[in-house]
C-alpha cells in the first residue's frame, strides 16, 4: 500500500503511444439500434388502438391481407399520426387493334375532302404546265 503523507497523490494522464491508422480512424459509438416498431395487423382499428413507443419513432404496422402498410407515430403535440401506404395499382387499359377494328375506323372516315385536295393538285398542275408552255413558246419566238 502506498501513502504519502502531505503529499497530494495526483493522476497525470500518460501520453499514449498510437500508431498511424489508430490515430486517423474515427471512433464512434451508436447509441441507437436499427429496429422497425410494429407488428403484423387485420385492419386500422387494431393499429388505431395499439401503443406505440413515446420517443417519436416510427411503427410499421402490415396488413394481413397485403393490401397496405400502415405507419404510426407520436407527434410533439402529444397526438398521433397515422399514414398508410397502398400499392399503387396499374391501369391495363391498353387496347390492341384487330384489323377489323382498323377497317372499321377507316370506313367511317370522311375522303371527300381528300378527294377535293386531289382535284385542286390537278387542276394546279395542270395551271403550272401551261404557263411552263406558254413560257417555252414566247422564247422560241
Amino acid at each position: 500500500m502506498n501513502r504519502f503523507y502531505g503529499q497530494q497523490q495526483t493522476n497525470i494522464p500518460q501520453p499514449m503511444e498510437m500508431t498511424m491508422q489508430q490515430q486517423n480512424t474515427p471512433q464512434m459509438t451508436l447509441n441507437r439500434q436499427n429496429i422497425l416498431y410494429g407488428k403484423q395487423v387485420d385492419s386500422l382499428e387494431v393499429v388505431k388502438a395499439i401503443d406505440i413507443p413515446l420517443d417519436g419513432s416510427v411503427s410499421y404496422f402490415p396488413l394481413a391481407n397485403g393490401s397496405a402498410i400502415v405507419t404510426k407515430q407520436l407527434q410533439q403535440d402529444g397526438t398521433s399520426k397515422i399514414t398508410i401506404y397502398e400499392p399503387k395499382t396499374q391501369k391495363n387499359d391498353i387496347k390492341f387493334a384487330t384489323i377489323e377494328d382498323i377497317d372499321k375506323r377507316l370506313e367511317k372516315l370522311d375522303f371527300s375532302e381528300i378527294d377535293d385536295l386531289k382535284d385542286d393538285l390537278e387542276d394546279l398542275k395542270k395551271e403550272l404546265k401551261d404557263i411552263k408552255n406558254k413560257l417555252k413558246t414566247k422564247k422560241e419566238d
